[in-house]
């Protein structure tokens, strides 16, 4: 048997749903701040999940630690570009489409782009190109700090908000 989308077989989606829980309810331990950290590093390699709700679990567990959350989710989550940045300067010697395709922006707009590698669906391949065509490391790594930066202020504020 298939999803609605007739993509995954449903035990997948048991089984997927079944971690995804089990990680958030770890999150809002006293570990939180180590669950947050390793999956926001994981979050901005090519793995595809969403860091900002652990992290809104970790705020909601721990509210006394909310500027400590945000630390260690934007200091894990640019370590984790940073990969993917070293995976792109690795990768040079392939000519990927991606890479074909995205390399004019990249090019253009240099390392502040990368303000954008937290946004889904373009953001590993901005990081992926900006390594790929040897743009500035420290540049890279400090739009994508600020970019990064920016949003889990933002996630937190809305925590705090609600």
């Amino acid at each position: 048997m298939i999803d609605s989308f007739g993509l995954i077989p449903p035990d997948w989606l048991h089984t997927a749903q079944g971690v995804w829980l089990s990680v958030l309810q770890a999150a809002s331990g006293p570990g939180g701040l180590y669950v947050l950290a390793a999956l926001s590093f994981a979050a901005a390699t090519l793995i595809p999940f969403s860091s900002e709700a652990v992290l809104l679990v970790v705020i909601t567990a721990q509210p006394q630690h909310t500027w400590l959350a945000v630390l260690v989710a934007t200091a894990s989550n640019t370590i984790g570009g940073m990969t993917t940045y070293a995976l792109g300067r690795w990768a040079r010697h392939w000519q990927t489409p991606d890479a074909w395709r995205w390399a004019p922006q990249v090019r253009h707009w240099g390392a502040p782009i990368t303000v954008l590698a937290w946004v889904p669906g373009i953001g590993d391949a901005l990081v992926v190109v900006s390594g790929w065509l040897r743009i500035n490391a420290w540049a890279c790594a400090f739009w994508m700090l600020l970019g990064r930066s920016l949003r889990y202020v933002a996630v937190a504020g809305l925590a705090w908000a609600l």
